[in-house]
């Protein structure tokens, strides 16, 4: 039986969708505040368990946000979730890296003693990070970071950032899949058109 062409098109556009769920299901599990642009945090840890969050805020590039940010907004969505921070930076320009992290009468706290593990091993994808600027970071796969405010960490819409407490060789378990980019819809969008095309 042939399909007319608006039936054809209609099922082209949900095989489309259909192929972007891995990209969005495999986001968060728990989403954070609003805006139009979305990045991601994951905390894990061995007592903790293992947590994806979802954080929705809106992007001002002359006002860029960091991993700091993104951790107050989850802290504070939170309530019952603590945490502690130490600067390695000046008051200018902080570079903070997360200490101690408290959750359901639990506690994570670095090792201040050789070997210095496990710790809160500061992990990114997408957005900028390093030492002693941020500079682009490849997204779909973890990095380590050099700290998780600016000047050092700068997040963009779709970046992940991870803080495991580890040994710090590991990254965390949860894959940082890179958000559907327009270019990747528009490809989609093209394919549909195309197939219209070459069956009228």
């Amino acid at each position: 039986m042939k399909l007319n062409q608006t039936r054809r098109g209609f099922l082209l556009a949900a095989l489309a969708g259909t192929c972007l769920l891995p990209i969005t299901s495999q986001a968060a599990t728990i989403i954070v505040g609003t805006g139009n642009d979305t990045s991601y945090f994951v905390l894990q840890s061995p007592n903790l368990g293992e947590r994806t969050y979802e954080v929705n805020y809106t992007y001002h590039s002359s006002a860029a946000q960091d991993g700091f940010f993104l951790l107050n907004q989850i802290i504070a969505a939170e309530a019952t979730t603590d945490f502690v921070v130490f600067n390695f930076g000046p008051m200018a320009a902080p570079n903070y890296f997360l200490n101690s992290l408290s959750s359901g009468g639990v506690t994570e706290t670095n090792t201040s003693a050789s070997p210095f593990a496990p710790y809160w091993a500061h992990w990114v994808a997408g957005g900028q990070a390093g030492f002693p600027t941020a500079s682009p970071t490849s997204s779909g796969t973890w990095s380590l970071g050099s700290g998780i405010s600016a000047p050092y960490r700068l997040i963009e819409p779709g970046s992940w950032d991870g803080l495991f407490y580890s040994d710090g060789l590991t990254a965390p378990s949860v894959v940082p899949i890179p958000e559907a980019s327009s270019a990747v819809l528009a490809q989609l969008g093209a394919v549909v058109m195309f197939k219209r095309r070459r069956s009228s």
